[in-house]
């Protein structure tokens, strides 16, 4: 039965999923007490120095993630040499960043930024000691060793950064933040997984990681493109306020490709390899992802976006106000990450990493080239062409997957359908209900008519477009509650 399978192949993705959620549920809470404190420029400079610090981990350290993951017979010296290869590189990027940390303040006309930027070149040689246990954990599938870790770093360092802003630290609040949380992955991640920390480079196992990892560093770094030269562009532009309102923007868009996209693609990624030999079952497998992925993130990508200028009446200050429509957009935007995530999936399942490097290609160099020439107009204009360039690249990436995969542009098209229309329906409903609540009652109250509203209006929807699907879901809930 499909809802039988789904439980089972679920379970891994609970765990991410939980990750996930918790990390941005606890820095929504987090933010909501910072936020008024330390105000839009201080989110700004941090902004801008990770767009460097970010680098490693997006780039080389996912590239290198990725090979442990690929490589098919995993030995300890691949392990130790990916470690020790990580260590070597993050020294030699330290003191790039280092040294780039004094024209970086300069261009912003800020000198605190010199300082910041400096302490923080050594985040990338923490992160790089956490690769071979986070690889490990997720080749046996061990996702509750990383959300353990994360659970326990992010609350230690979200601890830390309250207790100084409400000390007066200032930006100085984040950058310990960050700084502590990482750390403490670390050593948690190393007790969790059962890995033996070891050193020591092997020729052959350099070349085995690094023949995986070359093309998925090219597609990261196109990723990272898109997602950080963005805000240094913003940045060198329009000032660190502004910066810290689009960092906020992109941060409820990474909600949703982090909780409702990300888990189970990240899932689906090393679940789709048993399926390399087998084309009809992995378009079936496809197909349910494809379906389970939607079923979660449309209703909130549209329902989001239509109760966004609600929630920032009722969480955040005036200060926080120009970011509501910059917000609407990249929610929306966040919707054909549906598409680039599962396809992406399976591409890597099936070690077509140089296929995914040309759709990853296109988009990141398209919405670089949009935030160039619109940054001068504005935060609302560059958001905007972001979203309709992220849009236009979605027919690239069908096309890539088909022919790639031999997949059916069914396959790919079909299991969104019912979710995106249940989803466009319940926005537009809401956003009615909305404005006339607005007036007479307070935003708390209209946030949550509106939330309940939109929830019971878009399971009606899918009921009437999906009703085998809709029936099995509440039999398995049911026998869920009845198991308790």
């Amino acid at each position: 039965m499909i809802i039988r399978a789904l439980r089972k192949a679920l379970r891994p993705a609970v765990w991410v999923t939980a990750e996930r959620a918790f990390n941005e549920i606890f820095f929504l809470l987090l933010f909501s007490v910072q936020a008024p404190i330390l105000g839009p420029s201080a989110f700004g400079l941090i902004a801008a120095v990770m767009v460097f610090i970010t680098f490693w981990e997006s780039v080389p350290g996912h590239a290198i993630t990725e090979a442990l993951l690929s490589v098919r017979d995993i030995e300890q010296k691949h392990f130790s040499t990916a470690t020790t290869i990580s260590v070597l590189l993050c020294v030699v990027f330290g003191v790039v960043v280092f040294a780039f940390a004094g024209p970086l303040a300069a261009a912003f006309g800020n000198a605190e930024l010199a300082a910041i930027m400096r302490i923080m070149s050594v985040l990338p040689l923490i992160h790089a000691l956490s690769i071979a246990p986070v690889a490990a954990a997720q080749r046996e599938m061990l996702f509750q060793s990383i959300t353990l870790r994360t659970i326990i770093s992010v609350v230690v360092g979200g601890v830390v950064g309250l207790i100084l802003a409400l000390m007066g630290a200032g930006v100085w609040a984040l950058v310990w933040q960050a700084f502590v949380q990482r750390s403490v992955a670390v050593v948690v991640l190393w007790l969790a997984v059962p890995l033996r920390f070891r050193l020591g480079l092997s020729p052959r196992h350099l070349r085995e990681v690094g023949g995986f990892a070359l093309p998925v560093m090219v597609s990261r770094l196109m990723g990272w493109g898109s997602g950080q030269l963005p805000r240094l562009i913003l940045g060198l532009f329009l000032g660190t306020a502004d910066l810290g309102l689009f960092t906020l923007a992109t941060r409820l868009n990474a909600i949703v490709t982090q909780v409702a996209i990300g888990p189970k693609a990240v899932v689906a990624r090393v679940d789709l390899r048993r399926f390399a030999t087998d084309n009809k079952a992995l378009a079936a497998a496809v197909r349910r992802v494809f379906l389970q992925i939607s079923f979660l993130s449309y209703p909130i990508c549209f329902g989001g976006a239509a109760v966004t200028p609600t929630l920032f009446e009722a969480w955040l200050d005036q200060r926080w106000y120009p970011a509501v429509v910059p917000s609407e957009l990249m929610l929306l935007s966040s919707a054909p990450y549906v598409t680039f995530y599962v396809t992406t999936a399976v591409l890597y399942a099936l070690n077509m990493m140089k296929a995914e490097v040309a759709v990853a290609t296109a988009l990141n160099l398209g919405i670089v080239v949009a935030v160039v020439v619109s940054a001068s107009f504005g935060l609302v204009a560059t958001t905007a062409t972001m979203a309709v360039v992220t849009l236009a690249a979605v027919p690239l990436a069908l096309l890539v997957a088909c022919r790639s995969c031999k997949l059916a542009l069914s396959d790919l098209v079909a299991p969104q359908a019912p979710a995106l229309v249940a989803s466009c329906l319940m926005a537009g409903a809401v956003s009615l209900l909305r404005l006339e609540l607005a007036p007479a009652y307070s935003s708390l109250t209209v946030l949550a008519v509106c939330i309940i509203a939109g929830v019971v209006l878009y399971a009606l929807l899918i009921a009437a477009l999906m009703p085998s699907y809709a029936v099995q879901t509440f039999q398995f809930l049911h026998r869920r509650a009845v198991a308790r």
